[in-house]
C-alpha cells in the first residue's frame, strides 16, 4: 500500500468527467440512470488486457476476431474492470499485487465496441470511475445494456397490438412510498407528462384484482421515449420485489384514453382540494 511519505504515492483522482459524477450519483438517485448509460454508451472506455508488446498503439479489432481481457476476483467473483478514463485506469494499476509477473496494459475502446466484446453471457463487469463510483452489471445486464434495454427504451414498445383490459386506480397512500416520493420527485424535475396515474388490472379469470401489480400511465402530449426510458428505470428501481411493475403511454391524440384519464386522479401532479 502506498502512504502520503512514500515517493510512490498519489491522491485517488477526482471525478474526471460528468459520467464519473452520474456513476456515484446514481447508487443514491435512480432517476439519473438513464442520462448515466447512455453517457455512458457513448464514452470512450478502459480496460485491463495481458501484456502484448506488438499491441502497443492503434489496432483494428472486430468482434468476430475475439478479444482478451483480465479478469479480477473479490468476495463477490469474477469481473472484468472497465474504467471510465485513463487517469482512473493507472490510478488502480497501481494497486494490483506485485507477483513479478508484467503488468497488465491499458486498452483504449468505444463503449458499445467494448461491451460488444464482453456480452459473452458469462461476464460480470464493474465499471469503475474516477471518485469512488462504481457501476456492477450482471451479464444479463450487459446484454440489456447492448439491446438498448437501459438506453434506448420506446414509447411504441408495447410488445404488440392493445388489449382492452380493466383497471381500477390505486390510491396514493397505496402505492409504496418509495416509488410515490420517487415519482413525484423526477416528474417535477422533469415536467413531460400531464399526467401519472397508477393502477391494477383485472384479472378476467378470477373476476378479482390480485393488487400485486403497478401499472403505471404516462400520459405525455407527444412521445418522448427518453423521458419514458428514463422513468421506467428510475420507477422499477423504486418498486418492491414482491410487486410487478408495468408501464404505459397514452398521448393526447387518443380521446378515449385520455377521457379515462380524466376521470382518475394522478399520482402527479399532486392537485391540492379546493
Amino acid at each position: 500500500m502506498f502512504t502520503p511519505s512514500s515517493p510512490d504515492w498519489q491522491p485517488e483522482p477526482e471525478p474526471q468527467n460528468s459520467l464519473d459524477r452520474l456513476i456515484k450519483k446514481a447508487a443514491e438517485d435512480p432517476s439519473v440512470q438513464g442520462e448515466m448509460f447512455r453517457k455512458l454508451m457513448a464514452a470512450n472506455l478502459h480496460i485491463y488486457v495481458p501484456p502484448h508488446p506488438e499491441l502497443v498503439g492503434e489496432h483494428m479489432r472486430s468482434t468476430e476476431e475475439g478479444f482478451s481481457w483480465c479478469t479480477y476476483l473479490d468476495a463477490e467473483g469474477a469481473f472484468a474492470a472497465v474504467f471510465t478514463s485513463l487517469v482512473c485506469a493507472r490510478y488502480e494499476l497501481r494497486s494490483l499485487k506485485d507477483d513479478g509477473k508484467p503488468k497488465p496494459m491499458i486498452c483504449e475502446l468505444p463503449a458499445d465496441v467494448l461491451f460488444g466484446f464482453l456480452n459473452d453471457g458469462l461476464t460480470t463487469v464493474r465499471v469503475l470511475a474516477a471518485g469512488g463510483g462504481t457501476l456492477k452489471l450482471q451479464p444479463r445486464a450487459v446484454q440489456g445494456l447492448m439491446e438498448g434495454k437501459f438506453t434506448h427504451n420506446r414509447v411504441t414498445d408495447d410488445g404488440g397490438a392493445k388489449q382492452a383490459v380493466t383497471l381500477t386506480h390505486v390510491a396514493d397512500e397505496k402505492v409504496p412510498m418509495k416509488l410515490r416520493q420517487g415519482i413525484r420527485v423526477f416528474c417535477a424535475r422533469n415536467r413531460v407528462p400531464i399526467g401519472v396515474y397508477v393502477f391494477h388490472q383485472l384479472d378476467e379469470k378470477t373476476g378479482q384484482y390480485p393488487g400485486n401489480d403497478l401499472r403505471v400511465l404516462l400520459w405525455l402530449r407527444s412521445a418522448d421515449n427518453d423521458f419514458y426510458n428514463d422513468f421506467c428505470l428510475m420507477a422499477q428501481r423504486l418498486t418492491p420485489p414482491n410487486k410487478e411493475f408495468y408501464c404505459g403511454v397514452v398521448l393526447s391524440d387518443d380521446i378515449q384514453a385520455v377521457e379515462f384519464l380524466q376521470k382518475q386522479k394522478p399520482i402527479w401532479p399532486i392537485f391540492k382540494p379546493e
